[in-house]
């Protein structure tokens, strides 16, 4: 069964099940089923194809945060309450369990762990996406150890094995590998999970809470407008409200916050505020402290004091939902409450308003409310049209069930462009967040042109990035090709119009179809001699820096040009 499901999952996302990455992205998608990761950041955490250790799968999450660029470093702040989170795995396509992946997670791990094992030596031994993700752990392992932030480690093996049969030697190597992480984090909570064909069909058959009940104090309010019914108003017990934002204790929905306007702020003042009220003040009901919460909901239905909602969004008041979600204690007694708006609407247009004009009460980077902008919603209707989605709201398309390889977000769309428009690779590599985050650098890649060069732009990448999984070449190249992968995507483009500098009609007369395995490898062929002759002529040897370097993307581009001059492709 397993299988049909499996195959059924690439064919609704339009994945080729025969690529090495396929199983591993199925089952990362049905363990964060009801995460609110999204489908770039399942496909950022797939490691393997080579030189992995025995690791496919290597997942950092800092307070709902996934961490993937250098920029995160900087980032993402670690107070004594956050919660950093690693998980590192390996799915197989296999009937069986083998004891030797567990020792090769344990060899690794050893290498890992061991801080005089410094990047030169990892560059050797382990694909550069797993080295990259070795070196953001150490450095959120060191950050969460001094700030005491809370650890989580889930090591986990997943198979189509009809059932979980594990050796003796395999428990062992397992428990192993649980006490090398308690050894090296003694703070940490460790577990190893194994999934076999019966827990992942569990996981297939999960369901995400679409509809969800809200039990008011009193009969909420109705709102009307235009002789409408559009919204409701109440208050509502502090318990009630816990019970409607956790799927259990200590445990958020993540999926009904709007995460691209403003993620939980950890230990600002504001949330300490709430924090101490929740825990000592009785004496004030809460809601006369508080601004409230703002819903959007597709659909409502009241029933007596409950209303019975459907497509929920919490667009305000997210840092005190967190906020209660994770320090609120039932009480017998308490009666204290919150204040509740519920917006019924499905309208796109509308929902922007409200998310944008709620969220302005408060200090916000206007970066986070670039999801509301014209150009932005513009994008997305225009993608649509084509049969692709632009998810300019985070998981909105993902949590519709569209296909996985037919969504863009907001951020890999900037890096696509400023790639390939903009021709700085590096940067888009570099600086994947800082893209969309400063105004000059938002300005200067979301302009009113022909949005065809803009979907050119991300399916130029998206194809690529399948040619790479596809490709016959050494897996430690393939690996260098995927650091490589806008720059890659620059000079293909480059090659399709035979311009050093293509300009936007350039890139809108594209055909994603001439983009075939002959282009791609005159195009990598092109691009690794570029990153060879480059690297002796420098000092440093560091793959990685040079990715995010000017200095490369100027030999690059000069090569191009020296090329386009009359000289022949190699």
């Amino acid at each position: 069964m397993i299988i049909e499901c499996y195959k059924d999952f690439c064919t609704s996302n339009e994945i080729n099940e025969d690529s090495s990455e396929s199983f591993e992205m199925y089952s990362l998608h049905l363990l964060n089923k009801k995460s609110n990761i999204t489908c770039d950041e399942l496909s950022n955490s797939i490691v393997g194809g080579g030189q992995d250790g025995g690791i496919d799968i290597f997942q950092i999450v800092v307070d709902e945060y996934v961490v993937s660029s250098d920029e995160d470093l900087e980032n993402i702040k670690v107070s004594d309450n956050s919660t950093l989170k690693v998980v590192i795995g390996q799915s197989k396509n296999s009937p069986s369990f083998s004891e030797d992946v567990v020792n090769k997670i344990f060899i690794t791990m050893e290498k890992i762990w061991d801080l005089n094992v410094q990047f030169d030596e990892l560059e050797t031994l382990f694909n550069y996406q797993l080295v990259e993700s070795i070196l953001w752990l150490r450095d959120f392992w060191q950050k969460s150890i001094v700030k005491g932030a809370k650890i989580e480690l889930a090591f986990f093996y997943a198979c189509i094995g009809d059932s979980i049969l594990e050796s003796e030697g395999f428990k062992s190597k397992k428990e192993m590998i649980i006490q090398q992480a308690k050894t090296n984090i003694p703070i940490a909570d460790v577990r190893f999970d194994v999934y076999s064909a019966s827990e992942l069909l569990a996981f297939h058959s999960l369901r995400v809470d679409q509809k969800l009940e809200l039990k008011f104090k009193e009969q909420p309010g109705t709102i009307d407008y235009d002789d409408k019914n559009i919204g409701y108003i109440g208050v509502v017990r502090l318990s009630d409200y816990y019970d409607f934002i956790t799927e259990r204790p200590g445990t958020l929905r993540e999926t009904i916050f709007e995460e691209n306007v403003r993620h939980y702020q950890g230990d600002v003042d504001v949330n300490i505020k709430i924090q101490d009220s929740l825990k000592t003040d009785f004496e004030t009901d809460f809601w006369w402290l508080n601004n409230g919460i703002t819903i959007i909901a597709e659909d409502v239905r009241p029933i007596a004091k409950t209303l019975h909602v459907e497509g929920v969004q919490i667009v305000n008041g997210l840092q005190t939902s967190y906020t209660i979600g994770k320090y609120y204690e039932k009480k017998e007694g308490d009666s204290r409450s919150i204040l509740v708006k519920i917006v019924k609407s499905s309208d796109r247009v509308t929902i922007d308003k409200i998310i944008s004009a709620t969220n302005r009460q408060t200090a916000v980077n206007p970066a986070l409310l670039r999801a509301t902008d014209k150009t932005q919603r513009k994008l997305e209707l225009f993608f649509e049209q084509k049969g692709y989605f632009y998810d300019r709201r985070k998981n909105y398309y993902k949590n519709q069930g569209k296909p996985i390889n037919r969504i863009f977000s907001i951020q890999s769309t900037a890096q696509a462009i400023h790639a390939i428009i903009n021709r700085k690779p590096s940067e888009a590599r570099a600086k994947p967040t800082t893209l969309i985050k400063t105004k000059e650098s938002y300005d200067e890649i979301f302009r009113e042109v022909d949005f065809t060069a803009y979907l050119n732009c991300c399916l130029c990448v998206r194809k690529i990035e399948g040619l790479i999984k596809e490709s016959d070449m050494d897996k430690q190249d393939r690996s260098l090709t995927r650091m490589f992968l806008h720059h890659l995507a620059r000079v293909l483009v480059s090659h399709l119009v035979k311009k050093s500098h293509p300009n936007i009609s350039d890139i809108v007369s594209i055909s994603i179809n001439t983009i075939t395995k002959d282009t791609y490898t005159i195009s990598s062929e092109f691009l690794m001699t570029s990153i060879t002759e480059f690297i002796q002529s420098q000092k440093t040897k560091s793959y990685n820096s040079i990715s995010k370097s000017g200095p490369f993307e100027e030999y690059l581009t000069n090569r191009l040009i020296g090329l386009f001059k009359g000289s022949e492709w190699i």
